[in-house]
């Protein structure tokens, strides 16, 4: 009966002192548990409240790098401001300058216009001085030509002789008391002068001394000069160019009197020639039987 109670005792303060074991097991571990979790908040604390004195130079760095750039920027901004005004102060002066080109181009331009017309003017002056001498030699030869006219005509002598105008084969013979065929006008007509073939541009001359009457045209001779021999005889010459000799001219036998031009329309099949009709009191005649 005593060993049993001695036994169940004995087992009784076996159960105690593991639970006893136990609960400070439990309590060491609650301390622990509880030591680490202040530890860790006292460790965030310290972390919390300790300065980070790099984080504190970087920011000031950084502040300063701000503020460099900041001057800096006002500084490039007051150069660019400083560069921009004095551009505009060249481009004032450029412009002011290109002005000042171009008024002294337009004037120098101005004077060369000036200068050009100044001697315009003064080549029209030696022109018209030119023209006024070459009227004065014109008119000088106009009053010789006029002193050359004689009041006293040629007379032109029964028996005397005329120069052939030009040499010249005889296309056309004189002929008034039957009709000769004209081939140009294809019929058969009345000729008062004879028509001497020539070449065209061949000189012509005068067939005797004499004063020249008139210098016209007409259709069938076209260019025609008549002389006035004197003693009613008068001679007629067509189919003239260039002609050199004027009304109231004295010209001798042999004198230039014009050149040979194309035939008109009425003597186109006979060719180049020179038309040449003696006439006495203005009734034609034979000028072949008077000629050398």
């Amino acid at each position: 009966m005593n060993k049993r109670n001695n036994r169940n005792n004995r087992s009784g303060l076996h159960k105690e002192k593991m639970t006893m074991i136990a609960a400070a097991v439990f309590v060491l571990s609650a301390l622990t548990l509880t030591g680490v979790y202040m530890a860790s908040n006292d460790e965030a604390g310290q972390e919390e409240n300790q300065i980070d004195f790099a984080k504190l130079e970087e920011q000031s760095q950084t502040k300063e790098t701000k503020q460099q750039s900041t001057k800096e920027l006002n500084l490039a901004q007051n150069e660019e401001k400083t560069d921009t005004a004095q551009a505009n102060t060249k481009v004032a002066g450029n412009d002011k300058q290109k002005l000042l080109d171009e008024a002294r181009y337009i004037n120098e331009n101005t004077q060369k216009i000036l200068e050009q017309q100044k001697a315009q003017a003064q080549a029209l002056v030696t022109v018209q001085d030119e023209v006024t001498e070459a009227e004065a030699i014109v008119a000088e030869e106009e009053k010789e030509q006029e002193a050359s006219v004689v009041t006293e005509h040629p007379v032109f002598e029964e028996g005397e002789t005329l120069q052939w105008p030009i040499v010249g084969e005889v296309l056309l013979n004189y002929s008034m008391d039957k009709a000769v065929y004209h081939e140009t006008l294809q019929q058969y007509r009345y000729n008062p002068s004879i028509v001497i073939a020539a070449e065209e541009g061949s000189v012509i001359t005068s067939a005797a001394d004499a004063v020249i009457k008139e210098v016209g045209s007409n259709p069938q001779l076209g260019n025609m000069v008549v002389f006035d021999l004197g003693n009613g005889y008068e001679l007629t010459y067509g189919q003239l160019q260039d002609i050199a000799v004027i009304e109231g001219q004295v010209v001798q036998a042999g004198d230039i009197v014009g050149y040979v031009a194309a035939p008109t329309i009425y003597y186109s099949e006979e060719g180049s020639n020179v038309y040449f009709k003696l006439t006495k009191d203005g009734v034609a005649v034979d000028p072949l039987g008077m000629m050398e």
